[in-house]
């Protein structure tokens, strides 16, 4: 059965409203994340097969370029750049019934039933955005003995929805994920997106005037 999505932010507003809180810390900061797997993954994919169908670099219609910067590409920051590339190339596109079974591989089975499972059968996204990104790692912080955060700064301002032409004024976006490290359905432990901050907008103050001043390219 096909669902129809007539917003192309319907995910991520979804998102903002259950995973912003007012702390600047996640939820259950300095605790160990659950021993037990997270989601199983489909027998039809191994970790690395769903890897290598994931567009890290995106899809045509939406490239992401990826500032070099002095953060150490740690697995951390490795896991969330794979998150970031998952949203951004399934709101380019129409047909989400590919895109959503690799959610299953990069988020804890807990996000992925509240973001993704509720989308795996959407075949006709009515509105979906494309353009050029470029993204740059800000921090990345230890909020927990299993838990990270990974914030992003993401230029925008080439990236919209069909038929609009105008540079956004706001084209800066902070953007956090948030990961645990996990033991997964293959027995590996693995950093898992547990949650996303699409406007972190506690990071402001920290991040907020560089990432103003470099999200400034053209395509």
């Amino acid at each position: 059965m096909k669902r129809r999505v007539a917003a192309v932010f319907v995910i991520t507003t979804a998102l903002v409203a259950t995973g912003c809180t007012d702390s600047d810390e996640p939820p259950n900061a300095g605790t160990s994340a659950s021993s037990s797997p997270s989601g199983p993954a489909p027998s039809s994919m191994t970790f690395e097969e769903a890897y290598a169908k994931l567009p890290l670099d995106g899809p045509a219609n939406a490239p992401i370029t990826w500032e070099k910067t002095q953060e150490p590409e740690s697995e951390e920051v490795l896991a969330a750049r794979r998150s970031l590339a998952l949203w951004y190339w399934e709101r380019s596109s129409t047909d989400w019934t590919a895109i959503v079974p690799i959610g299953r591989f990069l988020f804890t089975d807990r996000f992925y039933q509240q973001s993704l499972a509720p989308f795996a059968d959407v075949t006709d996204n009515e509105k979906p955005s494309s353009g050029p990104l470029w993204v740059k790692t800000m921090g990345v912080e230890k909020t927990g003995s299993n838990q990270a955060r990974v914030t992003f700064c993401t230029d925008r301002g080439h990236w919209r929805d069909a038929g609009v032409t105008q540079v956004p004024e706001n084209r800066a976006n902070l953007e956090s994920y948030i990961l645990n490290y996990e033991q997964t359905g293959d027995g590996e432990r693995r950093w898992l997106t547990d949650r996303l901050i699409d406007n972190a907008v506690d990071r402001e103050a920290e991040y907020g005037a560089e990432c103003t001043k470099w999200a400034q390219h053209q395509p």
